[in-house]
């Protein structure tokens, strides 16, 4: 992915990174759901501007919230059952697309394996880690192009259902033009290179 003037991990202001930064650190910390207070702590904002951020962030689809409105998810990492399951140094997670796998496993330099479900067959394609970098493995990942991005209201509703792994190139370039998606299909080195880059300030 060239690096882009809106970056999918980029919110809209200082408090909305705060924010989304803390709680992700917080799940990966505890593998449980986030509180209001426990972010207030951890981040100093005044309990009703956060709940605003919040709220603001949720609706972007940046920040995932249970019921009770507590967080189960930020930046990609969730302790709740989602789209693509982790194993990450030991502990289990979720993320939100196949891009966040890339990026949580880069920047933390952890080691474990992914279960990403591919689109075009249902399959289940597999990927291990070690200390951040994916053993080799003939899978390709693609990452949908920068008009989506751009134009999506939620991120977690309207980008994310489009990045994932192929079992080769040629499938993921076939499933994005049935689909009409720009985009482009990277081999997971290169792909973990650009990921590894996005989630360096969250962690």
């Amino acid at each position: 992915m060239a690096r882009m003037t809106t970056s999918l991990l980029e919110p809209p202001s200082d408090s909305h990174a705060l924010v989304r930064t803390a709680a992700f650190r917080l799940l990966l910390q505890r593998s449980a759901p986030i509180g209001v207070d426990d972010l207030q702590l951890a981040t100093g904002i005044a309990r009703q501007r956060l709940l605003v951020l919040l709220e603001e962030l949720d609706k972007a689809g940046r920040v995932r919230r249970d019921e009770s409105g507590n967080v189960v998810g930020s930046a990609g990492l969730s302790v709740l059952a989602d789209r693509h399951e982790i194993e990450l140094d030991g502990r289990r997670f979720w993320t939100w697309c196949a891009y966040d796998i890339l990026g949580i496993f880069g920047a933390l330099g952890a080691s474990g394996r992914a279960l990403s479900p591919s689109p075009d067959s249902g399959n289940t394609i597999e990927v291990q880690f070690r200390r951040g970098r994916p053993i080799k493995n003939e899978a390709v990942l693609f990452r949908p192009g920068e008009d989506l991005l751009k134009c999506c209201e939620n991120v977690y509703e309207e980008w994310c259902p489009n990045s994932n792994l192929f079992a080769t190139r040629e499938l993921a370039t076939s499933w994005a033009a049935q689909h009409a998606i720009e985009g482009r299909a990277m081999d997971l080195a290169e792909a973990t290179d650009l990921a590894t880059v996005d989630w360096s300030s969250v962690v």
